[in-house]
């Protein structure tokens, strides 16, 4: 009969050995992990949004709403909703013609304001809501959500073709079944100011979804490092046909003491021993640029340029 180990090697020892041979054990959790290139485009990407989402909030609300990106982070959706306050406000999109959902969290500090102001405050309210959000709020606040949809879609267009759309609202981020908790989402993180009430909105992306982009992100990448230099030198170009400088014309004199400059007054006379017909240099903005010898034509001087200045 064979003999059998009944004290195995624990896994930590095999994990250490492993790392010391030059194996790398892989993670499974975070096989969906996207490089930091990628997630710079996003931030990019969502800069644009918070742009257009605070100037469609600022009319929709007649209200001044300015705000930022605080943060892109890759977390698992069960980490993410760990985070959130309960009860708060959920937004699911969907992001056709992708399978899953965009979560889209709003802090009650931003809800309270929006809701006075949809029914006609001027959102300057002292309490915050500490409790769920009634059937009739969720209703009253449909525009705001379709606006986050729309201003979305319109933000990804340089990228993909994804249109968000509302899909529903929840309250307990614990609760919510449209996610796998072991999920991972990139998760970006926005401030907004609605008058004078601050509070964070959160963005949560499949990453799978991400990961599918990847290819147009780097197309747009490549887009932005090729374009660029082209239309930089289109904009000097551009500057630069309509710019005016001064043009100046210097004899080439003689030269002074420093003491002797200090102590000239009113009367003084120097002597530059400048005749009409030597040479000179053309100025531009105050910069030598060309050499060449004054003429004089009739009762004009003019200077023929012989060549360029050379400056070590």
């Amino acid at each position: 009969m064979p003999k059998t180990d009944n004290n195995p090697q624990p896994v930590e020892e095999d994990l250490q050995s492993s790392a010391e041979s030059g194996a790398v054990p892989f993670d499974f959790r975070h096989s969906n992990q996207l490089p930091n290139s990628q997630l710079s485009l996003i931030h990019v990407l969502h800069d644009s949004f918070v742009r257009t989402l605070t100037s469609s909030l600022s009319l929709t609300l007649r209200s001044f709403v300015s705000g930022n990106v605080i943060n892109v982070e890759q977390l698992s959706f069960g980490e993410f909703s760990s985070r959130l306050q309960t009860p708060t406000c959920i937004i699911y999109l969907s992001m056709l013609p992708y399978d899953g959902f965009a979560t889209v969290e709003v802090s009650h500090s931003l809800v309270a304001p929006i809701l006075d102001h949809v029914l006609g405050g001027n959102g300057k309210i002292d309490s915050e809501l500490d409790r769920e959000l009634t059937d009739i709020e969720k209703g009253m606040l449909e525009g705001f959500f379709r606006i986050i949809s729309h201003d979305l879609t319109e933000a990804w267009r340089p990228i993909a073709a994804i249109s968000f759309a509302f899909d529903c609202v929840e309250t307990e981020p614990q609760l919510s079944n449209r996610t796998a908790r072991s999920e991972a989402v990139v998760v970006i993180t926005m401030e907004l100011r609605i008058g004078d009430k601050v509070g964070m909105v959160n963005l949560a992306i499949p990453s799978i979804t991400l990961k599918m982009l990847r290819h147009k992100f780097d197309q747009q990448s490549t887009t932005r490092r090729t374009g660029s230099p082209e239309t930089e030198a289109a904009i000097k170009q551009k500057v630069a046909d309509a710019l005016k400088v001064d043009v100046d014309c210097a004899l080439v004199g003689s030269r002074i003491r420093l003491s002797d400059l200090l102590h000239l007054k009113v009367g003084d006379l120097i002597d530059l021993g400048i005749e009409c017909d030597q040479r000179g240099s053309i100025l531009v903005n105050g910069v030598p640029k060309f050499r060449g010898e004054v003429m004089v034509d009739g009762q004009k001087q003019t200077l023929v340029i012989e060549s360029a200045e050379v400056h070590a």
